[in-house]
């Protein structure tokens, strides 16, 4: 038995060998955690130099190594940590003290800084807004950093706010072509295309996935900042807007406050309107189903839940479209329809999962599986019942817009697409289709979305 040997087993071939010809120290302990998405995976580390000091150091790293996903991503997370804890430290930004970066196994070590991620476990609405306050005044000194003056080596060229944005739709209009072309994509595109913010704003370090779940805290203080994959130089309110997309699913104190607390802590001036355009940007990035309708794409560690999240990111996409076009949310009714005859089976199969299959699910895994089955057949359940009038009616409604008679949805359906993709149909009518067909997808899951089906973006004002 090797103890040493055990060790480096719990991570990938190479890595602490890589650690240790990095720092000049040796690995004396290692303590796996968990890490950050799909291929993401953290460890604290022990580290031992000849000098006789230690440090307790954590490190992420990708499970894939370098090339599996974007470098130049890992390498702009690498240089901004570096900088705000070595030359910008007076900054006031609290990021872990860099330590190392290895590039080709995508791994960042740091030092160790303890709190607690859980915005949920803070019980009362003083310990709320304390934390939160002191979250935004970490955002607005981060904003406050002027990069033309301290330019960051490894960040790349500090370009305008337009630039970005540019950048961004390029590539979701890419990624929406083919086989995968999406119309609810493509409406969002050509809204965002049409209506880009005047290039006003000066250029500041953006965060680019800020919000609660993203920073450590501990006795009412912020004490880390996390998770700098998407850090750029861009428009201050993209960190804004970021912060309500990730509201949908964490908890956060009103946004009314949070802006409050960002002015008061000296953040840029607040700008409703550009906040919302990239609300939008952010939220159509999000709102793509290629990982569910590829057939080439790996499946999803648990299908009911990524089919729960898809459809709340798409119906409020489509929402937010139409406020921004105009229009109004579309609101469904079920029809009065009685049960499929696969009805009881559907109930039988839930009364298993929930009775007899999760009460002896030892195994966390499993459990979680089987609650996304469950899930899954109430969707089921739902389309048998109710999807054939919600498409007849959908029908209907394109051959009214179209001036057609389309005998079946599937064609009617086809038609929609073709004149929102030539656009020979006006966008107003448009936009309130695909609306229209949002809502209809997210009633029929709402069953399997459980109190889930009532998420929106909170109120700006």
């Amino acid at each position: 038995m090797n103890p040493r040997s055990d060790m480096l087993a719990m991570l990938p071939v190479g890595l602490v060998a890589s650690v240790e010809n990095e720092t000049g120290a040796q690995v004396t302990a290692i303590k796996p955690r968990g890490g950050g998405g799909a291929s993401r995976e953290g460890a604290e580390l022990v580290l031992a130099w000849p000098d006789g000091r230690e440090q307790h150091a954590y490190m992420n790293y990708d499970v894939h190594r370098a090339g599996a996903g974007d470098d130049a991503a890992f390498l702009r997370e690498a240089a901004i940590i570096r900088a705000l804890s070595g030359p910008l430290a007076d900054a006031g930004v609290r990021v872990a003290p860099f330590i190392a970066a290895i590039p080709e196994q995508r791994a960042l070590l740091g030092g160790f800084v303890g709190g607690e991620a859980n915005y949920n476990t803070l019980a009362t609405s003083e310990e709320r807004f304390t934390v939160a306050r002191d979250f935004m005044t970490q955002l607005a000194r981060l904003h406050a950093i002027e990069p033309t003056a301290s330019p960051i080596d490894g960040m790349g060229v500090v370009e305008r706010p337009h630039a970005a944005i540019r950048n961004r739709l390029a590539a979701l209009r890419l990624r929406n072509s083919g086989d995968g072309w999406d119309p609810l994509i493509h409406l969002s595109l050509d809204w965002l295309e049409a209506n880009i913010p005047a290039d006003t704003v000066d250029p500041v370090i953006v965060h680019g996935d800020a919000g609660p779940a993203n920073f450590l805290f501990e006795n009412g203080r912020v004490t880390i900042l996390l998770d700098w994959e998407l850090v750029h130089y861009g428009d201050p309110m993209a960190d804004l807007a970021m912060l309500c997309l990730r509201m949908l699913f964490q908890p956060f104190v009103p946004l009314p406050q949070a802006f409050e607390a960002y002015r008061a802590a000296g953040g840029k001036p607040l700008d409703l309107q550009r906040l919302r355009y990239w609300r939008l940007l952010f939220q159509t990035g999000f709102a793509g189903r290629a990982r569910l309708d590829d057939p080439n794409a790996p499946p999803p560690p648990n299908l009911g839940m990524n089919l729960v999240y898809s459809t709340i990111h798409r119906r409020v996409l489509a929402e937010a479209l139409a406020e921004m076009a105009g229009g109004a949310p579309f609101a469904v009714s079920l029809p009065e329809v009685p049960e499929g005859r696969r009805g009881r089976s559907f109930g039988i199969a839930l009364d298993d999962i929930r009775d007899v299959i999760a009460p002896r699910c030892d195994d966390q895994q499993a459990t979680v599986k089987a609650k996304g089955l469950a899930r899954l057949i109430k969707w089921w359940r739902a389309i048998e019942r109710y999807e054939p009038a919600l498409l007849d009616a959908e029908r209907r409604e394109i051959n009214e817009a179209l001036g057609a008679c389309y005998p079946d949805h599937a064609s009617a359906w086809r038609a929609y697409c073709e004149a929102v993709r030539t656009g020979s149909l006006d966008v107003s009518t448009a936009v309130r289709l695909c609306n229209a067909h949002m809502s209809r997808e997210a009633a029929l899951m709402a069953d399997a979305m459980g109190s889930l089906a009532a998420i929106g973006f909170a109120p700006l004002e």
